[in-house]
C-alpha cells in the first residue's frame, strides 16, 4: 500500500479561479491577514462567502493558513491604507500579564509562526495564562500578542531549525 503525499497549503486552491475569489474577499473586508485570526467573524465571513461561491468547504483556519503562505511567497494582495484599522493587541494585556506570556512563550520554546495554526497550543496558552494570571483570555489573542512581540524583535526568537545559530555566526 502506498502512502499518499500531503499537498502542500499552496495548491490548496485553484490558481485560475478560486484564488481569485478569495483574493477578491479578503479585499473587500479589508482586514489584513495578521488580524484575521483576532477578527474571527471577518475570517468567518469570508470562508462562509469562499465557501458558498465555490462549492467548497473548507475550514477558516485552513484558508487563513492559505493566505498567510501565499503572503510568504509574495503571491497575496496587499492591502495598504485600505486596510481597517484595529486597536493594537498590544494593548491588551497589562504588564504582569505581558511579563507571565512572555515566560509561557519561553518556556513552551516553539517558534511564534508555529502558534498561528496549532488550535491545541493556542489552548494549552490560554490554559497557562489562566493558571498563571487568573485571567482568561482566548488563546487567539494571546497568540497574536507572542506574534506581534516577537515580528517587532521586542522578544527573543526561537530558534527555527537546528542550524539557525550557525548561520548567524556566519
Amino acid at each position: 500500500m502506498k502512502k499518499e503525499r500531503k499537498q502542500s497549503i499552496k495548491y490548496l486552491l485553484d490558481a485560475d479561479t478560486e484564488k481569485p475569489i478569495l483574493e477578491q474577499l479578503y479585499i473587500a473586508h479589508g482586514v489584513a491577514t495578521d488580524q484575521l485570526r483576532r477578527e474571527r467573524h471577518t475570517l468567518f465571513q469570508i470562508r462562509d462567502s469562499f465557501n458558498h461561491l465555490t462549492s467548497r468547504d473548507l475550514d477558516a483556519d485552513t484558508l487563513l493558513r492559505y493566505m498567510f503562505n501565499r503572503r510568504k511567497q509574495a503571491d497575496w494582495p496587499k492591502l495598504g491604507d485600505r486596510a481597517k484599522k484595529l486597536e493594537s493587541v498590544l494593548n491588551e494585556l497589562t504588564a504582569p500579564q505581558l511579563a507571565a506570556l512572555k515566560q509561557i512563550y519561553l518556556d513552551l520554546d516553539i517558534p511564534s509562526d508555529e502558534f498561528l495554526f496549532d488550535q491545541k497550543r493556542t489552548r494549552e496558552i490560554a490554559d497557562r495564562f489562566q493558571r498563571f494570571t487568573g485571567t482568561s483570555i482566548r488563546g487567539y489573542v494571546l497568540v497574536a500578542v507572542i506574534v506581534a512581540k516577537r515580528k517587532r524583535g521586542l522578544w527573543v526568537r526561537i530558534r527555527e531549525d537546528a542550524f539557525s545559530d550557525i548561520a548567524e555566526l556566519a
